[in-house]
């Protein structure tokens, strides 16, 4: 019984002379420890008498990894950095086969985003772009623009004035392409900030479909 009470108090001394304050860990008894604030005082067993004060800092110090606070160093638990929430609506690239044409259909955003530019995803090899588009609701037009031929990025229909898609709202739009752009053959899809539907598509030959998406993305 004394032999480990003398180890302990050998280790509380340690601590004491380094300035350093750590739980100790023993597979035969519990040598957790709690401070309680009061002052200096006396510490006393029935074999030994232990007399000290223990200094406190006042304020806090710190690093990015651990903070000294009231004479007691605790680590920081670290805080991811969020995942920025897309700022865009984005179907991704399409595939073949594709045709130039009119394409109606419904846009459904699950974020509110801000948009300046539509760009179109062209085949690989052509000139594929978009020649006009048109977005609106039931409140009237939102946004209208035309290309501005091949200069410049001419992937992008750029509008003269930034508009804002809200959240879980339903948007038409009407889209006419030039070249060969890619496109989605699907009826409806989820798509990176939102869902896109097709409603209608006129190719240039007069044929209409319903599952031809054009591969867009409005930023």
């Amino acid at each position: 019984m004394r032999n480990w009470r003398t180890k302990l108090f050998a280790i509380l001394l340690c601590c004491l002379a380094t300035g350093v304050v750590l739980a100790q860990v023993s597979e035969n008894y519990d040598l957790s420890w709690n401070v309680i604030g009061g002052g200096g005082g006396a510490t006393d067993s029935a074999s030994y008498a232990m007399r000290s004060t223990v200094g406190q800092i006042t304020g806090l110090s710190g690093s990015s990894s651990y903070q000294l606070g009231a004479g007691y160093g605790y680590g920081i638990s670290a805080v991811p950095t969020p995942t920025p929430t897309p700022t865009k609506f984005d179907t991704g690239p399409g595939t073949y086969p594709s045709i130039f044409g009119m394409h109606n259909g419904t846009i459904k955003p699950n974020q509110t985003i801000t948009v300046n530019k539509l760009y179109t995803y062209p085949c690989v090899g052509t000139g594929g772009h978009s020649e006009y588009v048109k977005i609106w609701n039931g409140s009237g037009t939102i946004a209208e623009e035309e290309w501005k031929g091949y200069q410049g990025d001419w992937h992008y229909i750029i509008f003269p004035e930034s508009f804002t898609l809200v959240a879980n709202e339903t948007y038409n739009y009407t889209i006419r392409t030039g070249s060969y752009p890619q496109i989605i053959h699907a009826k409806s899809k989820e798509v990176t900030g939102g869902t896109i539907t097709c409603t209608e598509f006129t190719d240039a030959n007069g044929k209409t479909y319903t599952d031809w998406i054009p591969a867009i993305r409005l930023e």
